[in-house]
């Protein structure tokens, strides 16, 4: 049998239909963003996530966003993760005063990786 286990991801109960949680605990501004979300719709935009990344844990290469963490006064640069806690992982480092800003870093970012859009036809 072989593993689609992402290093960082705790292992799925055995026998349990549960999407898998990152081992590294969310930062504090995932903590603060994602706290006042339905933890139900967030699990259903994971498993969603999953699916996209060809049924594998962890960060979606490529998959780039930007977040707005304080309502018209702040926007950080974040990446999607296939992960039931934290789906959107935050950049703390990469935070700014408009979004057009965090666009153009988000885009830097995926440029200098390398990474493509993802595409579930490998």
């Amino acid at each position: 049998m072989t593993s689609n286990q992402h290093p960082d991801m705790m292992d799925p109960p055995t026998g349990k239909s549960e999407l898998g949680a990152s081992l590294i605990p969310p930062n504090d501004l995932e903590k603060e963003v994602m706290d006042s979300l339905d933890e139900e719709k967030v699990i259903d935009v994971a498993k969603c996530l999953f699916t996209l990344n060809n049924r594998q844990y962890g960060p979606i290469a490529g998959a780039y966003v930007v977040v707005c963490t304080k309502p018209g006064k702040e926007w950080c640069v974040g990446q999607l993760n296939a992960d039931r806690i934290k789906p959107i992982i935050l950049f703390e480092d990469k935070v700014y005063d408009s979004p057009e800003l965090a666009l153009q870093e988000a885009e830097r970012i995926k440029e200098e990786s390398g990474e493509s859009t993802p595409c579930r036809n490998h």
